[in-house]
């Protein structure tokens, strides 16, 4: 009889139970409750809410936007600076590569990477065209190295093409190198799952 009743006890437990741990697996978590379980709201009145998304928003009801992980960086995190007449990544690009590989690693929206080098006005077109792809290699390779899976990587070299400098050929070269800095780049574009 004792038995009966520990399993009926059981039972009766285990029946409560299940309801609750469904709750827990529907519950929101994109907003925080206070211990009364309301929602806890800033000085502003808006709601106060986790690095967790859910599919709604408990104090608008209305389902919140995925964020784009390219929505996430600036053109100018994407875009790696090369010194002249040079395809050697510097300590300061190299950081800013290591940021942006974790990104990509990390997210599941990316589906694959453009790669593309520019090189600046000084120098041959064939010559820059070259020194562009060859920066563009270096980029990717050093994504690879962090891990990158370099089969959804497309690599391509621009030359002096798209320059975003407005600079009079005229002056002295070094001006004009110093001027010129800002072509002498690889921009990193992310295609996502749509």
């Amino acid at each position: 009889m004792i038995n009966l009743k520990k399993v009926s006890l059981l039972a009766v437990i285990g029946a409560m139970l299940v309801p609750a741990a469904y709750a827990a697996d529907t519950e929101y978590h994109d907003v925080v409750h206070d211990v009364r379980g309301n929602v806890v709201t800033s000085t502003d009145g808006n709601c106060v809410i986790t690095q967790w998304e859910s599919k709604t928003d408990e104090c608008g009801g209305a389902p919140i936007a995925k964020r784009d992980v390219r929505s996430r960086l600036t053109k100018e995190q994407r875009t790696v600076y090369f010194d002249f007449n040079k395809s050697t990544l510097n300590a300061h690009e190299k950081a800013k590569l290591d940021s942006l590989s974790k990104i990509i690693i990390e997210s599941k929206q990316v589906e694959n990477v453009d790669i593309v080098g520019y090189a600046d006005m000084i120098g041959t077109q064939s010559y820059n065209k070259k020194l562009s792809m060859k920066r563009a290699q270096t980029v990717k390779a050093y994504l690879a190295a962090k891990g990158l899976k370099t089969r959804n990587v497309h690599v391509e070299g621009l030359g002096e093409a798209d320059s975003v400098t407005h600079c009079d050929p005229k002056q002295d070269r070094k001006d004009l190198i110093a001027c010129l800095a800002a072509d002498r780049r690889v921009e990193i574009e992310l295609n996502v799952k749509q």
